[in-house]
């Protein structure tokens, strides 16, 4: 064959093969990604109440005040208001495991929603005439016990099958969990559940004694003689077991909290006259007009007794030092959120006070008609309200703590989310894989391509088809989940390519067939 023929057809091999390889380097152009990790990786729960509070400041003495500023003054039998003194909001301190932050004062934000009557519940009441309170027991057996008759114990419903409870959150613990104290099964005393003189009270579950016995002091105690249950426990426990307990589905998210029944300190004071715990030495100073500062405490006093102390419990009371932290001063009428609702009797918390003959412990309520917190008789009938601790890992709130839009608990994805951004040119294929972290093991994941007309998946490949957006999404084995946004766009540089080297190739096949025609021409 002549040389320029192989010369010119050498020329076009090697044009062509060019062409050839620019396309394919056209086809695995670099992309542009980028690429972020979602986790659960904070307290979403304190999260949301510091953002819905401001966080407050204590200041001096604002324990010898009521949250509305009520005091007493030295030398004066009236009780008094001091304005610099109204204290109402979000504070902190610590307990045993950290920082917890507290609610005080006249609010109405922290309101939230956690668990459900699951059948109608029923409690046992006790009438004693028109006009007369009205008890309500967890049991018969209960009522029978505190020394009532049996045609007397009337089964009465508290709640309806669904209602949903209702309660307050008191304070945010320093393990993170939410420390809550009931506030009825409907927002708004829906319910009559205690009464005294036809007025209602919400939050109660039930009223009776603290304690059957009340010629000892160890009649105080939460628990005494190394175990026995106090008669308010065994109340407290039956509601719980009954309701939130392990047939329900809420029993898993309610751990077993911190519980103090302080008889810490118990000796006579001379200056009272009386026998009295360490308790009443911190929260009582209005009884000596405040030769120091109250000063209530999350931290439950260390006792060797055998009687009170300290406990870890599904549900439990209130303390003294809670109730004072709240807005509460002895002897002071108060304005905090945790009053119960109407004029009612009282409710008990879970601290010892003192004994005179007989043993008294701290109880809070309006009796008459104003919010009082003092001592009352551990045999005499006082309302229950439960508190629980409930774990916040893994959840988050909703709602802004309201009466009209309460908190509510919901749970959060534990596992790990990434999401990837990745921008690919029509034609053109790219590992999934990095659109992520490079050390992802994506083998098992299971892809799924939202319109498989602009990407599709092909061998661990993306690949990229016609101009758009689709989100390809995966789910791992292990749960996690993965999202790639993928942008396809035109390629002109392939495009041009193209046309040029069909271009160059026509130009190519003419010029040789018209230099082989001239040959052959000259030949003939």
């Amino acid at each position: 064959m002549n040389r320029k023929v192989i010369t010119v057809l050498g020329l076009t091999t090697l044009i062509i093969t060019s062409i050839s390889n620019t396309l394919s380097l056209a086809k695995t152009s670099t992309i542009s990604y980028q690429t972020y990790k979602e986790g659960n990786t904070d307290n979403l729960v304190l999260n949301k109440i510091l953002s819905d509070n401001e966080l407050k400041q204590e200041i001096p003495h604002m324990f010898n005040y009521a949250s509305n500023g009520n005091y007493w003054p030295i030398s004066s039998d009236n009780e008094l208001n001091d304005p610099n003194y109204v204290t109402n909001g979000l504070y902190s301190s610590e307990d045993e495991d950290g920082t917890t932050y507290y609610y005080r004062g006249d609010i109405d934000n922290n309101n939230i929603v956690f668990g459900t009557y699951d059948e109608d519940y029923y409690v046992y009441e006790i009438t004693r005439g028109e006009g007369s309170n009205l008890y309500y027991y967890q049991s018969k057996e209960s009522c029978l016990e505190d020394g009532n008759s049996e045609d007397s114990c009337v089964k009465t419903k508290l709640a309806s099958k669904g209602d949903k409870m209702y309660w307050k959150i008191v304070r945010v613990n320093g393990d993170g969990s939410l420390r809550l104290i009931y506030n009825g099964p409907g927002i708004k005393e829906i319910y009559t559940v205690v009464s005294f003189n036809n007025d209602e009270i919400s939050g109660v579950v039930g009223a009776g004694p603290y304690n059957l016995d009340d010629n000892v002091h160890k009649y105080t105690g939460y628990t005494y003689d190394k175990g026995t249950d106090s008669f308010i426990k065994k109340e407290v426990d039956t509601w719980y077991n009954n309701t939130l307990g392990s047939n329900s589905s809420y029993d898993s998210k309610v751990i077993e909290g911190r519980f103090c029944s302080d008889s810490s300190g118990y000796r006579y004071d001379e200056t009272f006259e009386v026998n009295i715990f360490s308790s009443f030495d911190r929260l009582g100073q209005v009884q000596n007009n405040f030769a120091k500062d109250n000063a209530p405490t999350f931290i439950c006093p260390n006792t060797s007794e055998s009687y009170g102390g300290s406990y870890r419990l599904k549900a439990g009371l209130i303390t003294a030092d809670e109730l004072v932290y709240a807005g509460e001063s002895v002897g002071i009428t108060g304005n905090s959120y945790l009053n119960p609702g109407k004029a009612g009797l009282y409710y008990w918390s879970m601290t010892p006070s003192g004994y005179d003959n007989v043993s008294f412990n701290f109880a809070m309520g309006n009796f008459p008609i104003d919010n009082m917190f003092s001592s009352d008789n551990v045999s005499k009938k006082s309302g229950i309200r439960p508190v629980i601790n409930i774990t916040t890992e893994n959840m988050t709130l909703t709602g802004d703590g309201t009466i009209e839009n309460p908190y509510i608990l919901e749970e959060v994805n534990t596992n790990n989310s990434y999401k990837g951004k990745v921008t690919i040119e029509v034609g053109s294929s790219i590992d999934d894989i990095k659109a992520f972290e490079e050390n992802l093991d994506l083998s098992n994941v299971t892809w799924t391509v939202k319109d498989s007309s602009i990407a599709k998946i092909e061998s661990g490949k993306i690949i990229g088809l016609k101009e758009g957006t689709v989100i390809i999404t995966g789910v791992g084995s292990d749960g996690t989940t993965y999202e790639i946004e993928v942008t396809v766009i035109s390629n002109p540089t392939t495009n041009s390519a193209i046309y040029i080297g069909i271009g160059l190739i026509l130009i190519l096949i003419l010029g040789t067939c018209t230099y082989i025609f001239y040959r052959v021409k000259r030949l003939d």
